[in-house]
């Protein structure tokens, strides 16, 4: 009969402990929630004081010691909100570089071709620009083109030196040698002109190459 009435007041004693120990757990979730509602209302405090000195209280409600506080909490604001603008700007400097990009991307590429070379021809006199064979008026500022002359060495040329002589001249007047009497000049035949466009032909030609036209 002993050994039941310990076992009961054993049983007893673990029930009051267990009881105990849920009763001191809810305490202490209590007293947490507790301090939590007491730091939101320092919180409130605290922005309280902070709105007046950022509103620029002048009533002196906002004493020196909360005053630092304030001052420092408004860096810690502005520090923020810098950080939040470069954050902005590298987004937006990303969409951009986007956008260039998908831009380029999307444009039709245009090959580039190298200009022609200037070909032999007529070179204008007036502006220096190169014209094609039979062309009459430049290109490039509207001349008229004269076709070049032939170039005519006149005098006697010394086959000794070199030298050019005058016309009828029987010795060299560089050095003295006896010079040939020159061989005549062979016979140029007349230029031929079309007669409806006025272009130059060539010997033996019956049709004008600029305008077609017939000439006797």
């Amino acid at each position: 009969m002993a050994f039941f009435d310990k076992l009961n007041d054993f049983a007893k004693n673990i029930g009051d402990k267990t009881t105990d120990a849920i009763e001191t757990g809810k305490l202490n979730s209590k007293i947490n929630a507790e301090n939590v509602a007491a730091g939101e209302e320092l919180k409130k405090i605290g922005t309280y004081y902070y709105n007046l000195f950022v509103a620029g209280d002048t009533s002196g409600a906002v004493v020196p010691e909360v005053l630092e506080f304030c001052q420092n909490a408004k860096a810690h604001y502005e520090a923020a909100a810098a950080a939040q603008a470069e954050i902005e700007k590298i987004k937006a400097d990303n969409e951009a570089a986007k956008a260039a990009a998908a831009a380029q991307a999307a444009a039709p590429v245009t090959p580039i071709v190298p200009a022609a070379a200037p070909t032999a021809g007529l070179t204008c006199s007036a502006c220096g620009a190169v014209n094609a064979e039979g062309t009459k008026f430049c290109q490039n500022c509207g001349g008229k083109l004269e076709p070049p002359a032939p170039v005519v060495v006149e005098g006697n040329i010394c086959p000794g030196c070199g030298a050019t002589n005058d016309a009828g001249v029987k010795f060299c007047r560089e050095c003295g040698s006896k010079l040939e009497t020159p061989a005549p000049a062979p016979e140029v035949p007349a230029k031929r002109f079309c007669v409806s466009c006025g272009t130059e032909m060539a010997p033996g030609v019956k049709f004008c190459p600029q305008c077609g036209q017939k000439n006797e």
